[in-house]
């Protein structure tokens, strides 16, 4: 319970936190990307309707994979038998994501079963990547039963995942920008390529967790759980409903998808992409390594209405660059965009391990698995409505898949829309913090009484009560 983690132990966490959000940024960043260039989803309904089937069987797997985490059996180890399970199968799915078979020689019938084997696959991988991901984000919670020490460990976690992302998001559009837009062959074999690469990362993420991590607070419910009192325990955890509706809000609209084509035509070349966030690292690093100094000074929810506030006013000012601008204006805007983004990024995952600890204190259950599972079944729902918002928007503005220049209607549209979504969406999603009532002193008494209680073995009436 209180052993302080070994460096050897924080660097493997690190580096898998790393290897692991490369799966993440390839499936959520590329993906849609896939189904456009190569699959030929463009433009059709089929790019709405496999986000909506995918993300309804997320809306139902996500919570009962959750609820399937906390209820098995356990005793010294929560997390990390499920590493060993679902380490192959994932990596399997992962490159079968970015394959493009050839069903058949009618084009409709091949289309048809594309479309078939998109959404089995993706079900399937989403399947396995929760309860993976569940498995790895309770470590949150279960690497350290100090706060201050989980602190620091989640931000440099969430700095190496970025920096695992930045590779993914970085390395693709090198590599695209070395043939022509219209080469769709060079394409398929270039996502093909790095699923299995990224694939080969995912299952040595695992071999770290499994060789060396280790879980000091794991805390078996004091009775068998049934599905919908958990789900009712769940809706008591109103700091992490707050959490998770300003996360939703913010990030309603997917625009990192669209930046790509942004890059492509505006810039001139989609490498580009790579030099802006390579020159802005420094803006990610900063952000990851100054919020323990930042929660030390500064209540949580001030820190996260503050960045909120500036990446609004960064970006309204990037409204005036036009929508070609040059490359340091870029570089400028996205440098003043993510050091609040990334402050706000890795405090969010502190707010949710808090919000676990406040959630066993008032209900006498630490129900971690059901809490990130469900918080990450609203995001990849959220995730659905912004690749239905790429659908719409690359149709609206008249774009045209694999060509070698577009309009300037669809430029303009390219740049502006994107933009200006980003400063409602943020300054809405400021507004949820504005009713989170925990601060420092009120999380310390909950710690207090979560200390005397895991003594006792015991949970009394008293934890039900609302602070």
């Amino acid at each position: 319970m209180t052993k302080s983690v070994s460096k050897k132990e924080r660097v493997a966490f690190y580096f898998a936190a790393s290897l692991r959000d490369m799966s993440y940024a390839l499936a959520g960043g590329y993906l849609t990307l896939f189904y456009v260039d190569i699959m030929g989803f463009a433009g059709t309904a089929s790019l709405l309707i496999i986000p909506i089937i995918t993300r309804a069987w997320d809306g139902v797997n996500d919570p009962l994979l959750g609820a399937y985490f906390d209820r098995r059996p356990f005793s010294k180890e929560k997390a990390r038998p499920v590493f060993k399970v679902t380490a192959l199968p994932v990596s399997i799915l992962l490159v079968c994501l970015f394959w493009a078979p050839r069903f058949s020689a009618n084009p409709q019938l091949d289309y048809l079963f594309k479309c078939v084997f998109a959404v089995v696959t993706y079900c399937l991988f989403e399947a396995m990547h929760t309860i993976n991901g569940t498995a790895f984000m309770s470590l949150y919670n279960s690497i350290s039963a100090d706060p201050d020490e989980r602190t620091e460990i989640i931000s440099v976690s969430r700095l190496f995942s970025m920096a695992g992302t930045g590779i993914v998001f970085g390395g693709i559009p090198i590599l695209l920008g070395r043939f022509e837009n219209d080469n769709v062959a060079a394409k398929k074999w270039i996502y093909l390529g790095c699923a299995c690469l990224v694939s080969l990362f995912f299952l040595l993420y695992n071999f770290l967790m499994i060789r060396y991590v280790r879980e000091r607070v794991v805390i078996p419910p004091p009775e068998k759980q049934r599905l919908l009192p958990m789900l009712k325990r769940f809706a008591q955890n109103k700091l992490l409903l707050l959490m998770i509706a300003s996360n939703c809000i913010g990030n309603l609209i997917n625009t990192g998808t669209i930046y790509l084509y942004f890059y492509t035509y505006n810039m001139g070349n989609p490498a580009l992409q790579t030099v802006a966030y390579a020159l802005t690292l420094p803006a990610f690093v900063a952000g990851s390594l100054l919020v323990p100094r930042l929660t030390r000074r500064f209540e949580k929810r001030t820190i996260m209405v503050a960045c909120c506030l500036m990446m609004v006013a960064v970006n309204a000012l990037y409204l005036t660059a036009g929508y070609r601008p040059a490359l340091w204006l870029v570089a400028a805007a996205l440098f003043l965009n993510n050091l609040p983004f990334s402050v706000k990024a890795t405090l969010y995952w502190d707010m949710v391990a808090d919000s676990v600890d406040y959630a066993e204190w008032r209900t006498g259950y630490r129900n971690d698995g059901m809490v990130y599972s469900i918080e990450g079944c609203a995001g990849k729902i959220i995730g659905a409505v912004g690749a239905m918002f790429t659908g719409v928007v690359i149709s609206a503005i008249d774009f045209v898949p694999n060509a070698l220049t577009q309009s300037v209607a669809t430029m303009k549209g390219l740049f502006y829309i994107p933009v200006a979504v980003t400063i409602v969406t943020t300054l809405l999603s400021a507004v949820p913090y504005f009713f989170y009532d925990l601060d420092r002193h009120k999380y310390e008494k909950i710690l207090e009484d979560l200390g005397l209680r895991r003594q006792s073995r015991t949970a009394p009436d008293s934890a039900r009560a609302d602070g």
